[in-house]
């Protein structure tokens, strides 16, 4: 689908049942996996974030014919919900905010792909582009939805406010890709996009750069970012507000690792990969250290999005051993 592939792309790199809220006894053994399920009772799902009420957004397929469409859903309280379209038959949610507003992207009848922002008893509303199709990836407790959008024929970041979608302007010009927007309106992302760029944050006009060479898969409301950097081989990075960098522990046999999200504890969340392609999900302390999560079968694969402050870890775990469906999950701690 054109540039909206890359736009898709990105953000997948960036891919329930009742959830109490009260922290792990610290003798309690875990973490434990939990599956959201899916839609159709089948294959297959996915958890991209959770808020700290334990709300988890993603996706589910639906249908059962070959590449069936996905729709964005809601899992709380043990129930999961189509949040519906923008008038197509494909939708994602991306992110949540701890008021329950979720974003994401969503096709239109005629195919365009728009970034939109879901509300409780308002539903999703077309947030638009800045001239091409656009991809919500991040939305704040005030509101504030950050995203990616075309503009003559490249990837440029926005702010949506207030019904206003404006371009989010570089000092040099460069496009720059968000990852998320935190409660004090600072968005972490990348300059120049995903391949070729640096992780950076954004606020009030002003840019600062990291100096890594890689993308932001996440930030917190401390300002701290996480994502994966590039410097001959492939890992995972916190880099803190102060402006100091900690590369993340490589798990055991990893190797490459990739950082997609992060808490207020600056714990992160994402997955390594062996050399014979093995995908698991992980979790970093603060202090950088590993521990790979549980996935559904001995073997199986996994991969983690996002994690709220109390730990609790959204992703996918493969049904089998060997790949084929897989399924949105909750790891606890």
């Amino acid at each position: 689908m054109r540039t909206v592939r890359r736009l898709l792309s990105v953000s997948a790199a960036v891919v329930l049942a009742a959830v109490t809220l009260t922290a792990a006894p610290a003798a309690a053994a875990g973490p434990h996996i939990v599956v959201l399920g899916t839609l159709t009772g089948s294959c297959c799902s996915q958890a991209f974030a959770i808020n700290d009420h334990g709300v988890v957004v993603g996706q589910s397929q639906v249908g059962t014919q070959e590449n069936p469409p996905e729709r964005a859903v809601r899992w709380q309280n043990g129930v999961i919900t189509d949040l519906g379209t923008l008038g197509g038959s494909r939708a994602v949610a991306l992110a949540i905010n701890n008021n329950g507003w979720i974003a994401g992207y969503s096709e239109l009848a005629g195919g365009a792909v728009h970034a939109f922002l879901w509300r409780p008893g308002l539903g999703m509303t077309d947030l638009g582009t800045l001239g091409g199709d656009s991809v919500a990836t991040g939305v704040n407790d005030g509101g504030v939805v950050v995203g990616r959008s075309v503009v003559n024929g490249q990837l440029h970041g926005f702010r949506w406010a207030n019904g206003v979608m404006s371009k989010i302007v570089t000092p040099t010009g460069e496009g720059f890709d968000p990852a998320g927007i935190n409660k004090n309106g600072k968005i972490g992302g990348s300059l120049n996009g995903e391949y070729s760029g640096q992780p950076a944050w954004w606020k009030n006009g002003q840019t600062v750069a990291s100096g890594l060479v890689g993308h932001a898969g996440a930030i917190n409301d401390s300002g701290d970012v996480a994502g994966t950097y590039w410097d001959g081989t492939q890992g995972a990075f916190v880099w803190r507000a102060d402006g100091t960098v900690l590369n993340l522990t490589m798990p055991a046999g990893a190797k490459f690792a990739e950082a997609a999200g992060i808490n207020l504890s600056r714990h992160a969340v994402g997955r390594r990969t062996t050399e014979d392609g093995h995908v698991r999900a992980v979790y970093w302390s603060e202090l950088g250290t590993p521990r790979l999560l549980p996935g559904l079968v001995p073997g199986g694969q996994s991969s983690a999005f996002g994690v709220n402050r109390l730990g609790q870890t959204v992703g996918q775990a493969n049904l089998g051993a060997t790949g084929g469906g897989y399924t949105a999950v909750l790891w606890t701690r």
